[in-house]
């Protein structure tokens, strides 16, 4: 099974993805998209999405840039987590979009970054590092 295809199977079958309604969009071996829909129950009091929703969207779309071909080695293990708040990311119903995009990835290290954007608004951006071990 390659990568690709081992990524969107896994994806559908995960349960936090689908508890937050999260959507693989895209996965290519140096760029991934997921997508979540800004529903108003993600707003914290003022009505913006809470800021660890919009981590675990940025760290899902890292994380499926390494996990489905890491695998056939053996397993991803984040180790460090950054994450500039840029903007608002408003809880009205609109789409976010994460694209994760690689910085360096080694043989056991790997670190990426990731671009949320509300419509043509950068609403956050991260930085993830991974072990990869055997």
């Amino acid at each position: 099974m390659t990568g690709h295809v081992r990524a969107f199977e896994l994806f559908s079958r995960t349960a936090v993805n689908r508890f937050l309604g999260l959507r693989l969009v895209s996965r290519e071996h140096d760029r991934v998209e997921v997508q979540m829909t800004a529903r108003p129950e993600m707003g914290q009091e003022y009505g913006v999405v809470q800021g660890g929703i919009l981590s675990a969207l940025a760290d899902t779309a890292a994380v499926y840039l390494l996990l489905p071909d890491a695998m056939e080695r053996g397993h991803v293990d984040g180790v460090e987590m950054k994450m500039n708040f840029l903007r608002p990311a408003l809880a009205d119903g609109s789409d976010l979009s994460a694209v994760a995009t690689p910085v360096k990835i080694g043989r056991r290290v790997a670190v990426l970054s990731v671009s949320i954007t509300q419509g043509e608004r950068l609403v956050a951006q991260g930085t993830f590092t991974y072990l990869v071990t055997e």
